[in-house]
């Protein structure tokens, strides 16, 4: 995880967002520099090494290729990654971006990083999901986390143009417990789908940085 669109869709987003309450009065940034650079060390050491293998059985791995003329950094000729910050520009070059890759209606997104307490949020749709849309959800979804972390936090986002010490976002202390990103840092470049015990697709974000 180290290195790690304005088109119209027909999905209905769930409202609601479950997430894990446990212990989200996380430390602050403003805490010693020295201290904040360990604990980021630690936080991507555990998300890196983090075990999917209670979610159920893996049954697709989705890949986000887009096309690219840079062919000095990436010579096969695409980016393996998603921008989820504006992610419209990379949507018009994705490969098979209109490939539906998720047939089913309704389904779980997982997102975990870089969250202290995991977020799943349902999500529908009337034909399934190709790859396209499922890059606006995740990048609607996460606008929606950073919002509702905001909201919660006592311990607020230092400004980029403020942080004098440590370029990496401060660790928040609302309901996800968010730490070390923002979202313009953050890339989706897989999204790995699990049949749950109940029969339930769960979707496991593998989000770069």
């Amino acid at each position: 995880m180290f290195y790690k669109i304005a088109i119209c869709l027909l999905l209905l987003t769930s409202s609601v967002c479950k997430a894990q309450e446990n212990g989200s009065n996380t430390r602050s940034a403003a805490d010693t520099t020295k201290d904040y650079s360990d604990l980021l060390t630690r936080l991507e050491q555990q998300a890196s090494e983090k075990s999917h293998n209670n979610l159920g059985s893996l049954i697709l791995t989705i890949d986000f290729m887009v096309k690219t003329s840079n062919l000095t950094d990436y010579p096969k000729g695409f980016i393996p990654f998603v921008k989820i910050e504006h992610p419209e520009k990379d949507i018009k070059q994705l490969i098979n971006k209109d490939e539906i890759v998720v047939k089913d209606d309704t389904i779980t997104l997982l997102i975990d990083y870089p969250l202290t307490n995991e977020c799943r949020l349902k999500i529908n749709s009337k034909h399934g999901f190709t790859r396209g849309e499922l890059v606006m959800e995740v990048s609607k979804a996460y606008y929606k986390l950073f919002e509702e972390e905001e909201a919660t936090a006592t311990v607020k986002t230092i400004p980029v143009e403020k942080r004098t010490t440590v370029y990496n976002r401060n660790q928040t202390n609302g309901r996800y417990g968010i730490w070390g990103h923002d979202i313009a840092d953050l890339m989706l470049a897989e999204i790995m789908v699990y049949k749950a015990p109940d029969g339930d697709l769960l979707l496991s974000l593998n989000i770069e940085s």
